[in-house]
């Protein structure tokens, strides 16, 4: 781990991202004895998907019953539609006769609308209680995440403003994009990961990432720029150290600059 000096950018204010609950029903669920016996395989689905996924997810649904030709509806959770990045191809999923499986499919549109290194959760829901089968989930969550393939850049200089030091930084750089990991970059474990434009000179996507630094009141701190210069082979990022309280997220400290010089 890299020796830390905090120097004077210590946060004038916690500015809280509040969160809001839900209730759920607790509604007893209802099944059809002689109905499709629909059911996903499982509870969860985790996925990696990349340019060859063509923007589509597609998620499996079983049945037991294949005796006739059946469609069965499906939704998706508000918080996905909201976000926008995931939609569904068709809200109702068609099964032929003595056909038991069929398929959701997740809509993404190009792998470059997905995020460096963020993860997505996506919940699909089947809407007729009457269909499912007795044994199985109506409801399932698909976690789905970018997949990268990462090839050596070189060895950068890391300059942070925000602990005083310098060194030098091994950079990958993702086949796949404009897509940029520091390995081990401010503590040993914890990469930083962004994304720049086709032409490299703008930022594009620095999900808020962990730095490995904890602050001794507030623990973990977090990583997020507010803007990025490039001047010649240098990145000069416009930082903010982000930490958890109550659920959301406030600034512990700002007003300082993160370089990376790259490779010549």
């Amino acid at each position: 781990m890299k020796l830390y000096t905090i120097k004077k950018y210590a946060a004038i204010l916690l500015c809280l991202a509040a969160f809001t609950s839900c209730d759920t029903d607790a509604e007893g669920t209802k099944y059809g004895v002689n109905g499709v016996e629909a059911a996903f395989a499982s509870t969860q689905m985790n996925v990696e998907v990349g340019a060859e996924d063509n923007g589509i997810i597609r998620v499996p649904m079983y049945r037991g019953n294949t005796d006739a030709e059946a469609s069965v509806g499906i939704s998706i959770d508000e918080a996905t539609v909201e976000e926008g990045v995931f939609t569904l191809k068709s809200s109702n999923i068609a099964f032929a006769k003595g056909e038991a499986v069929g398929y959701a499919e997740l809509v993404f549109g190009s792998i470059d609308d997905l995020s460096a290194t963020g993860k997505y959760e996506i919940v699909l829901t089947i809407d007729d209680k009457d269909a499912l089968s007795p044994s199985k989930s109506g409801e399932i969550t698909v976690t789905a995440q970018r997949k990268l393939t990462w090839e050596d850049y070189g060895t950068g200089i890391y300059t942070s403003e925000l602990f005083g030091q310098a060194w030098e930084q091994p950079i990958l750089k993702a086949k796949e994009g404009n897509i940029y990991k520091l390995p081990d970059c401010i503590t040993e474990g914890y990469p930083m990961v962004f994304t720049l434009s086709e032409d490299g000179q703008t930022l594009v996507n620095w999900d808020l990432q962990a730095t490995g630094y904890k602050d001794a009141t507030y623990g973990m701190v977090y990583f997020t720029p507010t803007d990025m210069q490039r001047q010649g082979n240098k990145l000069l990022f416009a930082m903010r150290g982000a930490v958890a309280v109550e659920g959301g997220y406030g600034i512990l400290y700002s007003g300082f600059t993160e370089t990376l010089e790259l490779p010549e």
